[in-house]
């Protein structure tokens, strides 16, 4: 309460108090336009990179990013923004992932496959996942140096603010942390034979 308190006293006029209003109602239009921004960029990013890797980059400006192996939808590297701020998926705080479209393949399949040749594949930051959420078999937190902020900020609106005036360096330092280790022909044929298999 106290707390409250000494944030309250910080509006001494009616001005300051609806200039925060304004500003809070616009939360989520200016998270909205900082993930614009930075997917704008990675699309830059995977266009030169992804050619000829087996890969294919998919993007929503709100929920998700993602590369899928050309001809298989089934399994993915990918952020999905949506989890990071659910207090339900802590494990998924600032996190990347390896997907699975779990009512179309069989998670845990998949993961025992994954499991059996993981030493060729760049999974060496992730942690297994299985038992807490099928589509999320393998999950990786994203270090705050990528977005240039400290270790206990995992909120998609903290993380974002690097965005707003470096958002093409923002891109390429996700890409090389994210999506580089994986976007090659190799990966992309190991995961279709995967996904084949189950």
């Amino acid at each position: 309460m106290e707390e409250v308190n000494t944030v309250l006293s910080l509006f001494d006029s009616t001005e300051k108090w609806k200039a925060y209003i304004e500003l809070a109602n616009m939360k989520q239009d200016l998270v909205s336009e900082l993930k614009k921004r930075l997917i704008t960029e990675l699309r830059k990013v995977a266009a030169t990179n992804l050619a000829d890797s087996g890969w294919d980059f998919f993007a929503d400006d709100e929920y998700y990013i993602y590369i899928k192996p050309k001809g298989s939808l089934l399994i993915g590297i990918g952020i999905e923004w949506g989890w990071w701020d659910n207090s339900t998926y802590p494990w998924c705080k600032r996190g990347a992932c390896l997907w699975v479209d779990a009512k179309n393949a069989n998670s845990r399949n998949v993961f025992n496959e994954i499991k059996s040749c993981e030493d060729s594949l760049p999974l060496d930051d992730y942690e297994e996942n299985i038992e807490n959420h099928g589509w999320f078999p393998f999950i990786k937190v994203i270090p705050s140096t990528i977005f240039d902020v400290d270790e206990s900020t995992t909120s998609v609106e903290g993380c974002l603010y690097r965005a707003k005036d470096n958002a093409a360096q923002l891109a390429n330092d996700l890409w090389k942390e994210v999506f580089e280790p994986f976007a090659n022909k190799e990966c992309a044929d190991k995961f279709c034979e995967i996904i084949k298999k189950v």
